[in-house]
C-alpha cells in the first residue's frame, strides 16, 4: 500500500510528517497506523457489544497469528512484515488492544490516574511501537514517546469532546467536573466553567509535552522529525482549542492543508538546526 494515498490523507493527521520518513519507514508506520484503526474500528462501530467482543477475539487471534509469522490476512502480513524489519516489540501492540477493549462499554473515569492509563494504551503504544521503528528503543526514547503520547491523546480526547460522550465516552475525570462544577451532558456553550475546565485539560496535556521534551536534547530529538512534525501539528491544534474553546461543543475542530504544512516545515526546520547547533 502507498502510506501517502488519499485514504491517509484523510483518516490522520499525520500524513504530512509521514512525508519525512524513507519509504522504507513510511511504509511501516502506515502498517502500524492501520492496525491501529482497524482495531479502533471495532469498538467504535454501532454492533451490539457482544458483537464487539467477537470481533475484537478474532482480532486478538489474528495478532498473535501475526507474531508468530503465521499472517493470513494483508493487514496482518503487511504488520508482520514491519515487525519482522523493524523488530517490533509485542508488548506496545498489545497495549493498544487492552485501550480498545477498555472502548467496548461506556467510559466513566473517575480520576486522572485512569485517563492516564488508557492513554498510555491507545497513545503510548503506538508511540512505542513508533520509536522501534524510527530506530530508537533506549529508556529516554521510551520516556519521549510515551509523555508524547499522552499529550497527544489530551489534546485529541479535548477536540473530540462532544463526538465522545455521544459513543457514551466520558474520558476526562468526574473529579475534573466536579471541580469546575459541570454537569459532563448538560453543558452549554456559554459556560464559563467550560472555557477554564479546557483551559486546565490543556494546561495538564502540555505538562507531558514538557515531560516528553525534557526526556531528549535537542540533537537527540533533532533526529525524531516526524515525531517533532506531529507534535508540530497538535501544538497548532493545542493553541486553536485554547482560543476558541466554546467551538469545541459546537463541532470537531480542524485545522487546514496550510496550517499543518507550515507547522511540519517549522518542525523540520528545527530538526536541521538542532542537527548542526548542538545541544
Amino acid at each position: 500500500m502507498n502510506p501517502t494515498d488519499g485514504s491517509i490523507r484523510k483518516k490522520t493527521s499525520f500524513y504530512y510528517p509521514l512525508l519525512l520518513l524513507p519509504p522504507e519507514k513510511r511504509r511501516g508506520l502506515e502498517a502500524l497506523y492501520r492496525f491501529c484503526w482497524t482495531a479502533d474500528e471495532i469498538s467504535d462501530s454501532s454492533d451490539s457489544l457482544t458483537l464487539k467482543k467477537q470481533k475484537l477475539q478474532i482480532f486478538k487471534k489474528e495478532l498473535a497469528a501475526c507474531l508468530a509469522g503465521k499472517s493470513q490476512k494483508p493487514l496482518f502480513k503487511n504488520l508482520e512484515e514491519t515487525i519482522r524489519l523493524f523488530n517490533l516489540s509485542r508488548e506496545p501492540l498489545l497495549r493498544i488492544l487492552l485501550g480498545v477493549e477498555r472502548d467496548l462499554k461506556p467510559v466513566r473515569f473517575k480520576k486522572f490516574s485512569e485517563l492516564h492509563r488508557y492513554a498510555l494504551q491507545v497513545a503510548g503504544g503506538p508511540g512505542l511501537a513508533s520509536m522501534e521503528i524510527f530506530g530508537f528503543n533506549a529508556a529516554a526514547h521510551q520516556t519521549y514517546a510515551e509523555n508524547l503520547g499522552v499529550f497527544l491523546q489530551i489534546v485529541n480526547m479535548t477536540r473530540d469532546y462532544r463526538e465522545d460522550m455521544a459513543l457514551g465516552r466520558q474520558y476526562f475525570p468526574t473529579e475534573d467536573f466536579k471541580k469546575f462544577h459541570l454537569t459532563p451532558a448538560l453543558i452549554e456553550e456559554n459556560n464559563s466553567h467550560w472555557v477554564s475546565f479546557v483551559e486546565f485539560q490543556l494546561n495538564r496535556a502540555w505538562t507531558f509535552l514538557e515531560k516528553a521534551r525534557g526526556s531528549l536534547t535537542r540533537r537527540q530529538r533533532s533526529q525524531l522529525a516526524t515525531a517533532e512534525a506531529i507534535t508540530a501539528v497538535y501544538i497548532k491544534l493545542f493553541q486553536k482549542l485554547r482560543i476558541y474553546p466554546r467551538a469545541i461543543l459546537k463541532g470537531k475542530t480542524t485545522l487546514s492543508g496550510p496550517e499543518k504544512i507550515l507547522s511540519v516545515l517549522g518542525a523540520a526546520g528545527r530538526c536541521f538546526l538542532w542537527r548542526w547547533a548542538g545541544d
